[in-house]
C-alpha cells in the first residue's frame, strides 16, 4: 500500500488536522497544569495525597498481585521489546512509513526523563512500600510508555483497516491498557494521580505530534 493512501485513512487531511492541533492544545495544557501543581504545591496535591494514604492501608489483597505483573511487564526494557518487535514486523512487510512511527516510544520515553529531572518530585512514601524507586515521580514513565506505545499501535490498526469493529476493539484495548497501567501505579504505591494524569497527556501529545510528522507532506 502506497504510503499517501495508508496516511489518508486515519480520517479527512483537513479536518484531522484541526482535530489534532486542539487534541494536542489541551494535552499540553493538562501537562502545563500538572506541572504548575507541582511547583506552586497546589490543591491537587492535596488530592494525591488522599488518594495515596489511602491505597497506602489496603494494598495486600489478590488485585496486588495482578496489577504488580501488569506493571512489571510494561517496565521500560519490556515495552522497547515489544516495541523493537513491531518494528521488525513492518519492516519485514517494507512498511517502513509504518515503523518509523514506533520510534515515538523512546522518543517519549527520552522527554519524559527530561521532565522529570525538571520537575524532580519524590515519590510516595509508604511505610510498607510494595515498589521501591530512586527515581523522580512527575510524570509518570509506565503512563507515558504504555500511552505512546498502544496508541501508535492504534493508529496504525485505524490506518490499516475500515472496519469499525476492529477499530473500536482496538480503541478499548489500547484504553483499558492504558487505564490499567495507570491504575497498577497508583494502587501501588509507586505515583500520584497527577503523576499518571500527567504521563498519559504527555504521551497522547507525542502521539499527536508524530501523526502530524507522519502525514507531512515533506515527511
Amino acid at each position: 500500500m502506497a504510503a499517501p493512501e495508508l496516511a489518508s485513512r486515519l480520517v479527512n487531511p483537513p479536518r484531522a488536522g484541526r482535530w489534532r492541533s486542539a487534541a494536542m492544545l489541551f494535552c499540553l495544557a493538562v501537562l502545563v497544569l500538572l506541572a504548575l501543581q507541582v511547583v506552586t504545591h497546589g490543591p491537587m496535591l492535596e488530592f494525591d495525597q488522599q488518594v495515596s494514604h489511602f491505597f497506602a492501608s489496603r494494598h495486600r489483597s489478590t488485585l496486588t498481585a495482578v496489577l504488580m505483573a501488569v506493571t512489571t511487564a510494561h517496565q521500560t526494557v519490556y515495552v522497547l521489546a515489544a516495541t523493537a518487535v513491531v518494528a521488525f514486523w513492518l519492516a519485514w512487510r517494507r512498511d517502513w512509513n509504518s515503523a518509523r512511527l514506533l520510534l515515538v516510544v523512546p522518543t517519549g520515553m527520552l522527554v519524559n526523563v527530561g521532565f522529570k529531572n525538571l520537575f524532580q518530585r519524590a515519590r510516595p512514601a509508604w511505610d510498607d512500600p510494595l515498589v521501591q524507586l530512586a527515581t523522580y515521580s512527575f510524570p509518570s514513565g509506565h503512563a507515558v510508555a504504555s500511552t505512546v506505545f498502544y496508541g501508535m499501535l492504534c493508529a496504525l490498526v485505524y490506518a490499516h483497516t475500515r472496519t469499525r469493529w476492529k477499530r473500536a476493539l482496538a480503541l478499548a484495548v489500547a484504553v483499558g491498557m492504558v487505564l490499567l497501567v495507570c491504575t497498577s501505579r497508583v494502587v501501588l504505591g509507586a505515583h500520584f494521580p497527577g503523576d499518571v494524569l500527567a504521563g498519559v497527556a504527555l504521551g497522547l501529545f507525542c502521539v499527536l505530534a508524530f501523526l502530524g510528522w507522519w502525514r507531512s507532506p515533506t515527511a
